[in-house]
């Protein structure tokens, strides 16, 4: 091809723009037919196992043994140019066949090697130069057409640019505009502040503020309880704001805040059991504790104080009407008794008297109540046993919340002697009495 690079550029230029001699240059058809002779000699080029010539031919002329034949068909089935090597050379003879005995060349020795080779790289490089033309125009129209999409990329890249442009201006703007809103606000807040501090230094606005001082001081085994002007109670340990609040009541008004479900076991537990008979002598036996209070589930431990001449006792446990017989002891000497882990089922109201042998006559205590706390209120109470052990005051008030009048009457004996004779003890003394008499 003589063509320079400037004649190539203007015939590029000119099919893009001429669709008629586009298709007179390259119709659909010549191009895959092309390609497809492409594929033919870039095949042809490279070694292969393909069936040669001579052998395409032995085999047409049945000239083949019986393996060379099968290896021959074998390899037609799966070659596709073989295949149609083999049907040109079949029409080929056919054809021959078929002219006029006249029309038939005298025959001749068939040519040689090197002829056929030279016929076969004469088409090859017929096929290769027509193939390379092709390409070439292929080439240069699909460069042709690279180049207006990447124009029109670009423009469309541009555009979006732009628009990017706006939009950041935008933003900015409205940045611009926040930041002059802030500004004009923190303005106002500090003119604010120097309004009221001028106020202040002028005397037109006096801060309400004086010290505050300690109403009461109370010594706690924990450490020292501060109890000043406005209320506010300091203690030695960290106590939620809840209890705080109910150890400042019973201190201040002799108040214990309890639970709905301890106010109302507390007030069965309080009324008087019906006896069943009225026997002499019945009230010489008195029950210590628990009487009218409640207790932890595993530490239940019946009190009663003893009778002269007394053989032994036996301890009896009903129902919450005293009706009913749960549990009795077997017959001991003591005045006490711990009453079996989880003998008694927690939430209950029971009633508890103990019986006496005096001689040959038999004595009965009056039957008192007592109830056994919740499984929920039994391990809030642990708890906080174990947290403020060493604060008599918070046990105290922990105890009589959840009307545990023995534990709570031995905190407050445990406070008087860290301050003998303080007010604030006496009247938490009467307030645990008053509650666990009632």
């Amino acid at each position: 091809m003589d063509l320079d690079t400037e004649e190539l550029v203007r015939i590029d230029e000119h099919l893009a723009k001429c669709g008629e001699c586009r298709k007179r240059l390259l119709s659909e058809d010549q191009l895959e037919r092309a390609i497809d002779r492409l594929h033919r000699q870039i095949s042809a080029a490279l070694p292969t196992d393909c069936i040669t010539y001579d052998l395409l031919a032995d085999y047409i002329d049945g000239r083949l043994s019986g393996e060379e034949k099968a290896k021959v068909e074998e390899h037609l089935r799966v070659c596709v140019y073989c295949a149609e090597d083999f049907r040109s050379l079949a029409e080929f003879r056919s054809t021959m066949q078929e002219k006029p005995k006249e029309l038939v060349q005298p025959a001749t020795s068939q040519p040689s090697w090197w002829q056929r080779l030279k016929n076969a790289l004469t088409s090859r490089w017929i096929i290769a130069l027509e193939v390379g033309a092709i390409a070439f125009l292929v080439l240069l129209f699909a460069i042709h057409q690279g180049q207006q999409r990447f124009a029109t990329q670009l423009q469309q890249l541009g555009l979006q640019i732009a628009h990017l442009h706006e939009h950041i201006k935008g933003l900015e703007g409205q940045v611009q505009k926040l930041q002059q809103e802030h500004l004009v606000d923190l303005r106002n807040q500090l003119t604010s502040v120097q309004q009221r501090l001028e106020a202040v230094v002028k005397g037109e606005r006096q801060l309400a503020y004086r010290p505050t001082l300690p109403l009461m001081t109370l010594k706690d085994t924990a450490g020292t309880v501060v109890l000043t002007e406005d209320k506010r109670l300091e203690m030695p340990i960290p106590l939620a704001s809840e209890w705080r609040k109910r150890v400042l009541e019973l201190l201040l008004e002799g108040k214990v805040s309890q639970p709905e479900n301890v106010k109302v076991a507390m007030a069965k537990v309080s009324e008087k059991v019906v006896m069943r008979g009225e026997i002499e002598g019945l009230r010489t036996i008195q029950p210590i504790s628990p009487v009218k209070t409640s207790v932890l589930p595993d530490q239940i431990i019946f009190r009663w104080k003893g009778v002269a001449g007394a053989n032994q006792y036996r301890v009896l446990v009903a129902d919450e009407n005293g009706s009913k017989i749960l549990w009795e002891s077997q017959p001991i000497s003591k005045t006490h008794l711990l009453l079996p882990a989880r003998t008694l089922e927690p939430g209950g109201v029971y009633t508890w008297q103990v019986e006496a042998v005096v001689g040959e006559e038999k004595a009965v205590s009056q039957p008192v109540r007592f109830w056994v706390l919740d499984k929920q209120s039994a391990s809030l109470v642990r708890r906080m046993e174990r947290q403020f052990s060493n604060s008599a005051l918070t046990l105290a008030t922990l105890y009589a919340t959840y009307g545990l009048w023995d534990k709570a009457i031995a905190q407050v004996h445990r406070l008087q002697k860290q301050n003998p004779d303080h007010p604030a003890i006496k009247l938490l003394q009467e307030a645990v009495s008053k509650w666990s008499q009632k």
